[in-house]
């Protein structure tokens, strides 16, 4: 009777210990980030009715498969990549990079016709912008980088502009994640400027792409 007392008080002083330990190393929770449109409604083009926009297109971007996946990632080298697994994207990158840009699109061009693909269409296009990114992430250093591509067509199909772009942000502070996440929404803002700039030089004076 006596060892089965002991045995039993053994068996839970080894649980509770381990319980202990567990409370006493708990890991950081996981953080996740949204990129978010940079560009206001200040930016665009004025004395325009958002509801006679420009009609645009945009394909679904392209992502190298390195950055394919819910783990933010950090350039640690010139060769070698770090997955940030504590600080993750709160939903798609691919799709929440669409948004981004659409959304920013949309107010450069004060047009609320700018739609991603395959949403559907506010009418007949007048133009439709294909884009693919190669590099995406900050730095150590809190650099970020963007380095991508974008083609734009007109309404019928025929390719008009292709434009490779590098754009570079510095972050605020490097070991903060969210000046890091505010960095890369600000490299997608330049980048929607060009592509606005260029949409808007072709369609000035209501001259639509597809005529």
């Amino acid at each position: 009777m006596k060892r089965g007392l002991l045995v039993t008080g053994s068996v839970l002083v080894v649980v509770l210990g381990i319980l202990a330990g567990c409370a006493g190393s708990g890991s950081p929770p996981t953080r996740f980030f949204l990129l978010t449109a940079q560009i206001g409604q200040e930016e665009g083009r004025v004395g325009m009715d958002r509801k006679a926009g420009l009609v645009v297109e945009l394909e679904p971007v392209e992502l190298p498969q390195y950055l394919n996946r819910p783990e933010m990632v950090t350039r640690a080298g010139g060769n070698r990549l770090q997955l940030e697994r504590m600080n993750q994207w709160g939903g798609d990158l691919k799709e929440d990079i669409g948004r981004v840009t659409m959304e920013n699109l949309g107010r450069l061009l004060n047009s609320e016709r700018v739609t991603l693909l395959p949403g559907r269409s506010e009418g007949e296009p007048d133009f439709r912008v294909v884009t693919s990114i190669h590099r995406f992430e900050p730095d150590e250093t809190g650099e970020v980088v963007l380095e991508a591509r974008w083609i734009l067509f007109d309404g019928r199909g025929g390719q008009l502009e292709t434009r490779h772009v590098r754009i570079v942000k510095r972050a605020e502070r490097a070991d903060d994640q969210d000046a890091l996440v505010k960095a890369m929404s600000q490299a997608l803002a330049e980048w929607a400027r060009e592509m606005g700039g260029v949409i808007q030089a072709r369609g000035k004076g209501g001259s639509k792409g597809r005529r």
